[in-house]
């Protein structure tokens, strides 16, 4: 009856009676997506986040990478690491707390393609959770990385291309800008530009649009994308640093890629990055994934959604496979998008089982905790992933004996021969050995000496893959032995046990490859004197 204050019945499904049928579903999530950003908020560095760190650190300084600070990654990375320092000053916890940000963002960007595809944003939540879940368990080794921040502008090119603006020519402009800006933190991640382009003037054509206007939008994408590279190639070439970046992206990087293709098939590859893309890091997303065929269709723009998701996908899983590492890090940015999709599964199973009442929400529920304990996305952690989380927890509690970072560290922070709590005691052994002004050089693959002893690189090289690998060794040590020989450092630590094959090529380790580099090897015997010995690294120090 018009004007009535009556309420609208509630909800009835049969045995459950509830205002929102997805209430808990959607409490729980969001309890999924707490806790997780709480554990991203407390990682520590692995080995590549102190390089990136080391790079965004120098940006600030006014430094290049490449030509000053030297890594193989594409720049954008640099960027974020030198704009969470800026925000949040120089800490281990700036780009983490960054990192949760990108989390809530690809949270939200989840919620809006659930929208737009389902009329309900409860759809992408169930997969934000997911992607929060995963991501926690991949810990710190295989997050904030490249991958976990072009992720955030993968999903926003989606949504800002489904949303349907009013200025279409502006938002395909845009949809190219985000995935261009991705390409600047991994290349393939542009290649979803593709895909939109084409989603675009599919829909362009279904309006009663002319081919010729359809070509104009997917134009104005390929516009948006190239922007990000031409500026950033400006960027450089103003500093003088181009050739830097083109020897780097250009000559050595495609020699590391190739490393990893020796006796391997591209079918082979490709078939084992699909694989692990959708089944290799969870339970729960596989579970979604396989649900989410399975059953109905939710919604009639159900299929249109995957589709677009799935295009995506293709574009970055090939790659993965075009890399040939298959670190677990690099599905960083594909995981959210598969978590959607699991998402669209583990909603349908949702309301499949609450026609069976409270004893089918508690079964739901009973299935998630199961698989959610079923795999973790990395076995090479010295504890599980609830038993790291327990700590970390208790570090935020300010629990003996995890009262400070170091302490909570010692236990977390290490995986193969890495050792962050190794690299404190050699940074400190540095700064009590050195005065501010001193420069000192690492030889080998802990570039967290240099952030954490506040000391700077003698060399550009903050790492020694460059004069280990056999593709650019010889170009790389003469650069290394001109850097030194205009900064000699006051101190050299040599490094032991450090043996990356995916990596380098080889087998040997920093120390096994001195009598291989008989430059270097001179310099350390004729002006240094040993110091001491801390885990795998001996500390040299300059006569004076």
């Amino acid at each position: 009856m018009e004007g009535s204050s009556v309420r609208p019945p509630a909800e009835v499904v049969t045995g459950f009676t509830v205002r929102d049928p997805s209430f808990w579903l959607k409490l729980t999530c969001w309890a999924v997506v707490g806790f997780s950003a709480v554990q991203i908020a407390t990682f520590s560095f692995g080995r590549d986040q102190s390089i990136y760190a080391v790079i965004g650190d120098g940006v600030l300084a006014g430094q290049m990478p490449y030509r000053d600070l030297w890594d193989f990654k594409p720049p954008g990375i640099f960027f974020v690491y030198a704009l969470a320092q800026a925000l949040f000053g120089k800490s281990m916890a700036a780009v983490r707390l960054v990192e949760v940000l990108v989390l809530l963002g690809i949270v939200a960007s989840l919620r809006r393609l659930g929208g737009v595809f389902f009329e309900n944003r409860a759809v992408g939540l169930v997969g934000g959770a997911i992607a929060a879940l995963i991501h926690f368990q991949l810990d710190f080794w295989h997050t904030g990385q490249p991958e976990t921040f072009g992720g955030l502008l993968t999903l926003l090119g989606l949504v800002l291309r489904v949303r349907e603006p009013r200025r279409r020519w502006l938002a395909a402009f845009g949809t190219g800008l985000l995935f261009g800006s991705a390409a600047l933190l991994k290349p393939p991640l542009g290649g979803g530009a593709i895909v939109c382009a084409a989603y675009l003037a599919q829909r362009a054509r279904a309006r009663g649009g002319s081919t010729r206007r359809a070509l104009a939008f997917a134009g104005m994408v390929a516009l948006g994308g190239a922007l990000p590279t031409l500026l950033t190639l400006l960027w450089f070439w103003a500093r003088g640093a181009l050739g830097d970046l083109v020897w780097t992206l250009g000559e050595f990087t495609p020699g590391y890629t190739a490393v990893s293709w020796h006796g391997r098939s591209a079918a082979e590859m490709l078939y084992y990055a699909i694989e692990e893309a959708f089944f290799g890091f969870s339970a729960i997303a596989a579970a979604g994934i396989i649900a989410a065929i399975a059953m109905r269709p939710l919604h009639a723009r159900e299929r249109e959604g995957i589709f677009l998701v799935l295009g995506v996908i293709a574009i970055q899983v090939a790659g993965i496979a075009m890399q040939g590492k298959f670190f677990a890090y690099h599905y960083g940015a594909t995981l959210p998008l598969v978590a959607f999709i699991a998402g669209v599964g583990l909603y349908k199973l949702w309301m499949r089982c609450l026609q069976g009442g409270i004893g089918g929400a508690l079964a739901f529920f009973s299935f998630v905790i199961v698989a959610a304990l079923m795999r973790y996305p990395v076995g090479d952690l010295p504890q599980s992933a609830w038993e790291r989380a327990r700590i970390r927890l208790a570090y935020l509690l300010d629990r003996p004996p995890y009262t400070d970072r170091p302490a909570m560290d010692r236990d977390l922070a290490y995986v193969a021969d890495y050792n962050l709590d190794a690299d404190r005691r050699v940074a400190l052994a540095v700064r009590q050995l050195t005065n501010q002004n001193d420069s000192i050089f690492v030889w080998g693959f802990e570039p967290a000496i240099y952030w954490l002893s506040e000391r700077r690189p003698a060399t550009r090289f903050i790492y020694n893959v460059p004069q280990r690998t056999a593709w650019e060794q010889a170009r790389a040590r003469d650069a290394l032995m001109a850097d030194l020989r205009r900064d000699p450092p006051r101190i050299i630590v040599v490094q032991s046990r450090d043996v990356f094959p995916f990596v380098t090529g080889t087998r040997t380790d920093s120390r096994d490859e001195l009598p291989t580099f008989p430059a270097l090897a001179t310099l350390l015997d004729s002006e240094y004197r040993f110091v001491k010995s801390i885990e795998d690294f001996d500390v040299y120090l300059r006569d004076e």
